[in-house]
Formats: C-alpha cells, structure tokens, sequence
C-alpha cells in the first residue's frame, strides 16, 4: 500500500464521522409555519391627497420559490428525518384556510374596512441566514411573477400585490419583507427586515396597504414535541399574541 493510501485510509473513519454529524444536522432541521396577510388601507387613510413616486428599482422574483410550482431541489432543502413522505409534510406547500392561524385575522381584515389582497401559509425548513428562501407571494396565482426592473409603470400589469417572505432563523428570528402594491397604476414598495418573536403577530405598515406576518414552530409528526430545541432555533421569549391592524 502507497503512503498516499495509507493516508487516505486513516483518514476515512474521520471523513465518515463528520459526514454522518452534517447529515444529522441537516435531518434535525427545525420547521416553520410561516403566515402572510396582505390588506389595503381603508380609502380615506390611503390617498389622502399624496402623490407617490414610483421606486427606483423593484424586486427581482427571478429567483423566488413560488408555493406549489417552485419546490426546492431534493439536495438543497434539509431532510424531514425519519418521517416518511406520507408522513411529513411537503415544504412550501399552500395551507388551507382551516390550518392556518391567521384565518381569523383575514376575516376581520377583509369585514373591517380594509380589503383583503392576499392570505396565505405554508410550512418550510430552516435555511439558516446565509442562504434563505424567499417564497414569492401574489394575488394572482394563474400569472408568473414580475421579472423586469426597468419598467416600474409597467411591471405591475397584472398582479395588483406581488413580493416575496423570508424567513433567516440563527440565534434569532428575522423575516425579510419586499411588497409592491399596484396603486392607481403606480407601483409602491414596501421593502423591510425585521427582528421577530415566534408565534407573535407582527404588522408591517404602509400608508396604502399592510402586511401581517406571524412565524410559529412546527413540529415534524415523528419528532416528539417534547424534542430538545436545536442550534437553529431563535430565542423566543414571549410568545403571545399580536393585534391585529
């Protein structure tokens, strides 16, 4: 046997150990419910006489994962560990409305003299913070989202609310926020980060539209809720609920 062999193979036990730590790791990925409400202002609030300018640059969606259609690649999304496929659930797939916890919220949005956009809700893995996934979200789910940022007064043709949610989880919980909002043809952007509690509402506010976001654990089925939390999971410290707008 070559000395380069040799080497290789006192190194082998080593590289298999810290293989098998990653993919443990990886298969203990915590899980989130994340939920999006997305309402326009009362009319009287909204206009108010203000002219608004149209941004000088808009999001590129060209990257986004779209709920459904757009499922992360099997060797970028951690796995659900032992839970089976029957079992667990798909990430970024859509909730219905009875799963999710904003579906109350929505409904005194949408009576209040607000007007509903868009609600929705889905369940997703943790992507740490350097490489999170921004899920696309719009009110029309038939149309392909924006790409272009060189013709804002265009850009929003069809979708009259489109922007995408990320979550970044470490030590704490952030989500980033980019909307637009078609108002009277002019694109308005509501572009934000924010420091959030888990299971807390939380309101991102326009004077023309507002989002509601709150972001809760979820628990694989398999995975007793009893579990040790692990390194991903921010500290959450109060987990009551928000009002709502």
């Amino acid at each position: 046997m070559s000395v380069r062999s040799r080497v290789a193979s006192r190194r082998s036990p080593l590289a298999l150990a810290l293989l098998a730590l990653l993919f443990a790791q990886v298969a203990e990925a915590r899980w989130y419910q994340v939920e999006v409400v997305v309402f326009r202002q009362p009319q009287g609030i909204a206009t108010g006489g203000e002219q608004w300018q149209i941004p000088e640059t808009l999001p590129d969606y060209s990257r986004a994962v779209r709920l459904v259609r757009d499922l992360p690649s099997l060797d970028d999304e951690p796995a659900p560990g032992d839970a089976t496929a029957a079992a667990g659930p798909v990430a970024f797939e859509p909730l219905p409305g009875r799963e999710r916890r904003l579906a109350g919220v929505a409904r005194r949005v949408d009576g209040g003299g607000y007007e509903l956009l868009l609600a929705a809700g889905w369940r997703q893995p943790s992507f740490g913070v350097a490489r999170p996934k921004y899920v696309y979200l719009s009110d029309r789910d038939d149309v392909a989202p924006t790409l272009s940022v060189t013709t804002p007064d265009s850009a929003l043709a069809t979708p009259r609310v489109q922007g995408t949610v990320a979550i970044k989880v470490a030590r704490l919980l952030h989500v980033e926020l980019d909307f637009l909002y078609d108002h009277d043809g002019v694109p308005v952007r509501l572009h934000e980060t924010r420091k959030l509690k888990l299971r807390e509402i939380h309101y991102f506010d326009h004077p023309l539209f507002g989002v509601v976001v709150q972001v809760s654990p979820y628990v694989l089925p398999t995975v007793p809720e009893t579990a040790a939390v692990s390194a991903d999971e921010p500290e959450d410290t109060a987990p009551g609920d928000g009002a709502t707008p």
